[in-house]
């Protein structure tokens, strides 16, 4: 348990940062490593959709005046029905397979994503919708939601404030529906509480310093850092199957 709780820490600090400088990092980072520590599945899930969700709150505060509506609603509502199919799914599917499917989805999907070109005049509500849906799906199969949301606003050229403050709001209500679900399907499990006790404090602070430094990139350098955290994500998720 020591070993679990001090090395959770470590991955939730790196993950919370890198989460707080891309806007969509943390669960895709935290969540294979904590399997590979040792997490259980269920557990890994609940914990970093939480940390997730209340990191993101400071978020959506302090970057509320970037937020595009049009583009955050979508991505919210369409969620919706996705954690009810995900919460489905990941019922009955043995966790492995949904590890390798999301893995490989995500390494077919990065290059997609690095080589598109950003449209000034952004995307279609249709586009946002489905990457809502299909992270909702993941969200409560592998917790790994901000992997469709990113590749969905990805094509847009917006400030990277706007893309960050714009995903905040997403895992805001979509996490907050997610564990609803999840608790109403499984119920507490009061390890859960004991980690998020060890982790939350650890992963605010990395997070705050993450978001300072986000703007400070430039756009270039932050697409390029945003694919390349998607094509580890991929990796690491294969890893851990």
């Amino acid at each position: 348990m020591t070993t679990v709780v001090l090395g959770g820490l470590g991955i939730v600090a790196v993950a919370a940062f890198l989460g707080g400088m891309t806007g969509f990092g943390f669960n895709i980072v935290a969540t294979p490593l904590l399997l590979v520590l040792g997490v259980a599945p269920a557990t890994a899930v609940s914990v970093t959709l939480t940390i997730a969700l209340v990191t993101r709150l400071q978020v959506v505060h302090r970057l509320r005046q970037f937020i595009r509506w049009p583009r955050a609603l979508p991505l919210t509502l369409a969620s919706l029905p996705g954690l009810l199919v995900g919460a489905s799914v990941g019922g009955a599917l043995d966790p492995e397979y949904l590890r390798i499917g999301t893995g490989a989805m995500v390494l077919i999907a990065a290059p997609i994503m690095l080589f598109t070109r950003p449209r000034a005049q952004g995307g279609s509500p249709v586009r946002y919708a489905v990457s809502g849906f299909a992270g909702g799906a993941l969200a409560t199969t592998t917790s790994l939601n901000g992997i469709p949301p990113a590749l969905g606003l990805s094509a847009d050229a917006a400030d990277q404030r706007s893309f960050i403050a714009d995903l905040a709001v997403y895992f805001v209500l979509s996490n907050i529906a997610g564990l609803s679900i999840l608790l109403v399907r499984d119920g507490v499990d009061p390890a859960h509480l004991g980690l998020l006790a060890w982790w939350l404090p650890c992963a605010l602070t990395a997070n705050w310093v993450g978001t300072r430094l986000a703007p400070r990139i430039a756009p270039a350098k932050f697409r390029l850092i945003t694919c390349g955290l998607v094509v580890a994500a991929g990796v690491a998720t294969l890893s851990s199957a």
